[in-house]
């Protein structure tokens, strides 16, 4: 016993140095700050109106997927690979530029899609509320590349206190604008706090990180690679996150019932918040993973992934359970009576959860980390394309609770084509 508790000592030490408690720490307070915040928001709207809401956010979320070209996702990567801060801070600045050229871009076709697309006639005449919300893509970009860069510069405790202060920041101008004025003033407290926090972000990794060093330029070849990557990234993430968009969106074109969408928008916050630890866990190993991959020590590689798959596994199985038992008195406490339509739909979504948090997005990530994300992406694509069957299948029948057992069997195949994938790859590797 007391072997036992010494070796846990030391891993805890070694959790400590290498700052893996930082990254936990910051992933838990930043979910934790977003979800309760997201409580009093609900409690602060009228249904209607957080149906509203929540329509719009998912509307425009189809192109803050595309912000940045996926350049802020490639930076986790690239900043790894690249020699000396002074060639880091080239790869940083390129990620920014190139990142914001392309947002410009992406928000005049964002805004024009938004004012002429045929909106259900409970979603029609909100393009102020649409406007503001499509203005926050550049200044998102801006926090998730300092996010990413400073994961890859290994600075843990920087990027944990700054993911904290911007879910801190974002979601208090929120609650902040909806008990002033409701729908439209809570969006427009949410620009405020973007544009802020954006800013913010670039001064701090400018300063604290690269004000004593120059500026390399990167090569063009590694250049062209990191574009290649980011355009791949770009496209595979934009699949995964559509899968929760394409839910949400279907349901509301077929439905055209805000009520609907407020009671599926509530059902699914708490399955989709419980991926805290496995999103702490995937940005922390990703860098490690990444290294190895470049020393090509594939070994570690299979023999640590099927480590992190049990640990994220266990987690999400222990909390599905939890959440599924306590379901109906959960959603009482937190959101009120008028919502407890919405406990079969959770209960459901617990179970995509599970699939998505516990094995799906931690073989996803550790692919990614060694550039084998052309795997995700096939298999994103796929996935998607037995999710929009199924819910235009489902929905007109059973409503929000056919969206949820589409999201549970889909999540469930593309975790299965990962591990035989996984599994394939790097026995291959290994034998060969």
């Amino acid at each position: 016993m007391s072997s036992y508790i010494t070796l846990l000592k030391q891993k805890i030490e070694s959790m400590k140095q290498n700052g893996a408690f930082h990254i936990v720490l910051g992933s838990f307070m930043t979910k934790f700050v977003s979800f309760f915040g997201s409580v009093f928001i609900v409690r602060l709207l009228s249904k209607a109106d957080y149906g509203i809401l929540s329509y719009y956010e998912n509307f425009i979320s189809y192109f803050i997927v595309l912000a940045g070209f996926g350049l802020d996702a490639a930076l986790l990567r690239y900043i790894v690979l690249s020699d000396g801060m002074s060639a880091k801070k080239g790869c940083y600045s390129h990620a920014l530029i190139r990142g914001s050229v392309w947002n410009v871009f992406l928000v005049g076709v964002g805004l024009l899609i938004i004012y002429f697309y045929p909106h259900k006639e409970a979603f029609q005449n909100y393009f102020p509320l649409a406007f503001c919300l499509t203005m926050c893509m550049p200044f998102v970009f801006f926090e998730n590349a300092s996010l990413g860069a400073l994961r890859g510069l290994f600075k843990n405790k920087s990027y944990a206190i700054i993911a904290f202060g911007i879910a801190f920041v974002q979601i208090s101008s929120r609650m902040i604008g909806a008990a002033l004025g409701g729908l439209q003033m809570t969006v427009r407290f949410r620009l405020a706090a973007e544009i802020l926090c954006g800013l913010f972000c670039i001064a701090f990794l400018f300063h604290k990180c690269f004000s004593s060093v120059s500026l390399q330029p990167m090569g063009k070849s590694f250049a062209k690679e990191m574009d290649r990557y980011s355009l791949q990234m770009m496209i595979t993430n934009s699949l995964w996150a559509i899968f929760m968009l394409n839910d949400l969106f279907l349901l509301g074109q077929l439905s055209g019932d805000e009520i609907v969408i407020a009671d599926y928008k509530v059902a699914y916050v708490i399955p989709a918040n419980l991926s805290v630890f496995i999103v702490a866990v995937g940005i922390f190993v990703a860098p490690y993973f990444t290294n190895k991959d470049k020393e090509k020590n594939y070994r570690w590689i299979r023999e640590k992934s099927r480590l992190v798959l049990i640990i994220t596994a266990s987690i999400m199985g222990v909390l599905t359970i939890l959440c599924f038992l306590f379901a109906k008195t959960i959603i009482r406490i937190m959101y009120g009576e008028q919502y407890l339509s919405a406990v079969p739909i959770m209960r459901l979504l617990l179970f995509a959860s599970f699939f998505n948090n516990g094995i799906r997005s931690s073989l996803a990530n550790i692919l990614s980390a060694v550039g084998k994300q052309k795997a995700n992406l096939l298999v994103a694509a796929f996935g998607m394309i037995i999710q929009i069957f199924l819910d235009i299948l489902l929905i007109p029948r059973f409503g929000a609770v056919g969206v949820a057992c589409s999201s549970a069997f889909v999540y469930l195949a593309m975790s299965c084509f990962l591990i035989v994938y996984f599994k394939k790859f790097y026995l291959d590797t290994l034998e060969g």
